[in-house]
């Protein structure tokens, strides 16, 4: 039984990292992203 409940814990941990993983992936894109519109605009405002 100890077993089960370890693995219980040891799978909600690693479903909890992976949720961490991606909310920080999808936050970088989006940041990325803004970045590039912010210098595509000033690219275009000088050019």
């Amino acid at each position: 039984m100890d077993f089960v409940v370890y693995f219980v814990q040891t799978v909600i941990k690693m479903i909890l990292v992976a949720i961490v993983a991606l909310g920080g992936i999808r936050l970088g894109k989006v940041l990325r992203d803004r970045k590039d519109e912010k210098k595509a605009a000033e690219d275009s405002k000088t050019a």
